[in-house]
């Protein structure tokens, strides 16, 4: 009889423990962590998302607080003889008038192609003849020089016009049409210059012809001064 008393309590004791077990046990709720998981996902994208976001801000804030080197897109037309092809303004009236001390190195090229004879003599007509063929040459000599650097603008503005096509954001943009503008101002700068070499060549050429006039004027003067001095 104690025997059995024994086992029933035992029993007893083992469905109690049992019980408590299981209570203790937690319980998945799959719907919950399903919903969960999803809200994860999503948090993660828009994460993401931000970041991509944050990322293209600080590349377009880069690229517009960044100063573009306009001048510098171009090297060669930066060079002096580009920016400007004109000699300086102090030595263009002894170029234009011929000096005998001022040959330009471009005028020298056409002075020794067209070049044949070099009058002898100090008396006017010598003098002119000498002087014109100097101021021919150098006149030529600023009119190709002007027009070398208007071509070599000329195929910077084909090749600028070839970029602005291909640019890929605003600030490239920008700064390709602002090269383009200042090449631009400068080729017209170059056509008005020019444009004023050309009056000068030919007010050049119209002083040569009074000078000749002069000249042949002052020989004969000089011829009657002296027929008039032989009756005396």
């Amino acid at each position: 009889m104690k025997t059995a008393l024994l086992a029933s309590a035992a029993l007893l004791s083992y469905l109690i423990s049992g019980s408590d077990l299981r209570a203790q046990v937690a319980v998945f709720d799959s719907p919950n962590f399903a919903n969960t998981l999803r809200e994860t996902v999503t948090a993660t994208k828009e994460l993401v998302q931000l970041q991509q976001q944050l990322m293209q801000l600080q590349q377009t804030y880069r690229m517009l607080t960044n100063p573009s080197d306009v001048t510098g897109m171009f090297p060669v037309l930066n060079a002096p003889a580009m920016q400007n092809s004109m000699p300086a303004a102090s030595s263009i009236p002894g170029q234009i008038v011929g000096s005998s001390s001022v040959l330009s190195s471009a005028g020298q090229i056409f002075y020794n192609l067209n070049h044949v004879f070099s009058a002898t003599g100090t008396d006017p007509q010598a003098t002119l003849l000498n002087r014109s063929s100097i101021s021919t040459a150098n006149i030529q000599g600023i009119a190709a020089a002007n027009l070398a650097s208007i071509e070599q603008r000329q195929s910077n503005l084909n090749v600028m016009q070839a970029e602005l096509q291909g640019a890929t954001d605003i600030k490239q943009v920008t700064a390709i049409n602002g090269r383009i503008a200042i090449e631009s101002n400068a080729i017209q700068g170059q056509q008005a210059q020019a444009q004023n070499l050309a009056a000068m060549a030919s007010a050049q050429a119209q002083a040569d012809q009074q000078a000749a006039l002069q000249s042949i004027r002052q020989g004969h003067e000089q011829a009657a001064a002296m027929f008039t001095g032989t009756l005396n």
